[in-house]
């Protein structure tokens, strides 16, 4: 029996496992290298609107080559389902600078609900806006950390 994220027995694809791992590596050095060069991640004697993507991407690059080193590529059992996540999180990650992080990652959650993990549309949507809504009271008012602003929210400002 196969579960729901490996294809069935029989069918090896050790390129997939690598490209899903070399995406996750490149994806989280591109959030970074947004917080680093875009965003600015110390301004005025705190953290500015790139240190949590500088932090998170990083993070999520070293998590990648820590799992692209302990790899056995050969007995890996991976399906093309298992490229979902990757390009989930490549097109939030690529749609920051339209939607501004916040909005683009209750985008993803509630799309990864509905879609991914097939939820009803209203449970995911207000699971969605209520992690939106309290990554931004906590960070933002309270840590009063600045995340970046998409072009979305200059356009209505």
């Amino acid at each position: 029996m196969s579960s729901v994220n490996q294809a069935p027995i029989g069918s090896r694809r050790p390129w997939v496992s690598l490209l899903v791992t070399l995406g996750i590596i490149v994806m989280g050095l591109a959030w970074a290298g947004f917080g680093w060069l875009k965003y600015g991640v110390w301004v005025h004697n705190g953290p500015g609107a790139g240190f949590f993507p500088l932090v998170m991407g990083l993070g999520a690059a070293l998590l990648g080559g820590y799992e692209l080193l302990r790899r056995r590529w050969a007995a890996d059992v991976v399906g093309l389902r298992n490229l979902w996540p990757a390009a989930a999180m490549g097109m939030a990650v690529a749609s920051i600078p339209l939607f501004g992080m916040v909005l683009a990652m209750t985008l993803f959650i509630v799309l990864w609900m509905a879609l991914i993990e097939r939820q009803p549309w209203l449970k995911s949507v207000v699971i969605g806006a209520c992690t939106g809504g309290v990554i931004y009271l906590l960070f933002g008012m309270w840590l009063m950390v600045a995340f970046p602003q998409g072009a979305l929210f200059e356009f209505f400002r």
